[in-house]
């Protein structure tokens, strides 16, 4: 689909900016193979860039049974448009491997966005790229 290319293409180019931007204000966290990020309807404490390793996403179903949503790889930022937004988790992020995240709090990164213009523009291109994708996942999901 020419939207998923256009959305890929964006996020290819958003992500590494806002990784450089932020790589000065994180700090390195280790996280070991089951541990958890944070949990389904906690309050965001911050971002997660995630620099090694691996991140099930997870959500529980209506009949309360755990679902994965997607795995997260080295290069993406966890807890981004629930921070933005300012509101709960959507999901839990459990680690699948030995990782590293560099963990920038709420206030640091929103203060961030005050401060750099630039940085506001990468982060709405990632989100929308992300909306983009639930969409033609929907899409692909009504053909069936």
């Amino acid at each position: 689909m020419v939207s998923a290319q256009i959305a890929t293409d964006a996020l290819q180019t958003a992500r590494p900016l806002v990784a450089d931007l932020l790589a000065p204000f994180e700090r390195p966290e280790s996280v070991r193979p089951g541990s958890v990020l944070f949990r389904e309807g906690e309050e965001p404490r911050g971002v997660y860039l995630v620099r090694a390793g691996q991140f099930d996403l997870i959500f529980a179903s209506r009949l309360g049974d755990s679902k994965p949503l997607r795995t997260a790889t080295s290069g993406q930022i966890l807890g981004l448009s629930c921070v933005v937004s300012n509101r709960p988790h959507d999901c839990s992020a459990t680690a699948r491997s030995h990782s590293t995240v560099g963990f920038i709090p709420k206030d640091d990164f929103t203060r961030l966005l005050d401060e750099k213009p630039g940085l506001w523009f990468a982060v709405l291109q990632m989100i929308s790229s992300d909306i983009s994708a639930c969409w033609d996942c929907m899409r692909s999901l009504a053909r069936c």
